[in-house]
């Protein structure tokens, strides 16, 4: 895989609302010209896909390679603020790598629903945008007889989007609006609090242990079961990604953990390592 060449120099940082899970984003560029990008790891852990796979059909996509960069993100880290560069996608472009994703690589059912939904408006907008206006107007007048409100409203927003561009964010809201109506993917964009979430350290733990834990969860009860632990937890504590996981949490979470590991292993069985650290961990949080 080439290395990401671009860099983004944001002038502010914010999170992305997606599917619940807040994902780091950043902002910046000049008047006329104002972007933001989303942080492409997170996006992949939320709807389950794999992160290197798909960074790779990015760069090997000319249209999604040019929203493309290495985006330096502020984290916290042994109590310390470190910075990492962290592959992103601009907003332009987001959407569409979305909608080239296969929805069969996703293993959740619900979120492959969520995702063909997705995939579906906006075939239906492109074609409404641009394909629709090229019918015959005898088929169209036709057509017009057997469409749905709901249809009709919808063509008739895009068309005037399409008349006049300075409706296009009149025909956002009134898709927004429209998605509302259907299970599709929301997303929205809120100010960044920091001290929320659990430190980098902490994440590559926990990452570790779910890791050990699913791996003996699929010895004992077959192939396809390995993703089981992490979405039993994901839903219990409510979260979507390991840098989403937060800090109040946190101490449960690993707790949770040695109890999966214990009733997964014989009495007796130690602990490994990386479980002490995490214990040890929230103990010493617990006194300070």
């Amino acid at each position: 895989m080439p290395p990401i060449t671009r860099r983004f120099s944001a002038s502010q940082y914010g999170i992305v609302d997606f599917e619940g899970a807040a994902i780091p984003c950043a902002f910046g560029g000049e008047p006329g010209h104002f972007t933001a990008l989303v942080m492409i790891e997170g996006i992949c852990q939320v709807i389950g896909v794999d992160f290197e796979r798909e960074l790779e059909r990015i760069q090997a996509h000319h249209l999604l390679e040019r929203g493309l960069y290495l985006v330096p993100y502020q984290f916290t880290e042994q109590g310390k603020h470190v910075i990492e560069d962290c592959p992103s996608i601009t907003l332009t472009r987001l959407h569409t790598w979305l909608a080239e994703i296969p929805p069969a690589s996703i293993a959740d059912a619900a979120m492959r629903a969520k995702l063909t939904s997705m995939q579906d408006e906006l075939t239906d907008l492109i074609y409404g945008y641009f394909g629709r206006p090229l019918l015959p107007s005898g088929m169209l007048a036709e057509d017009e007889k057997y469409l749905d409100d709901k249809s009709r409203q919808f063509y008739d927003l895009v068309q005037s989007a399409r008349e006049t561009k300075e409706r296009i964010d009149q025909l956002e809201d009134a898709v927004g609006s429209l998605r509302g109506q259907v299970e599709s993917i929301s997303m929205t964009v809120n100010s960044y609090e920091e001290g929320e979430h659990i430190e980098k350290e902490q994440q590559e733990r926990l990452r570790a242990m779910i890791d050990l834990l699913s791996r003996k969860y699929q010895e004992k009860h077959g192939q396809g079961t390995y993703d089981t632990v992490l979405q039993e937890l994901k839903k219990r504590f409510d979260f979507r990604y390991y840098k989403a996981v937060k800090k109040e949490t946190y101490p449960d979470l690993v707790r949770e953990c040695v109890n999966i590991f214990r009733s997964l292993h014989p009495k007796g069985t130690p602990l490994p390592q990386v479980f002490k650290l995490a214990l040890t961990d929230i103990e010493q949080s617990r006194l300070f």
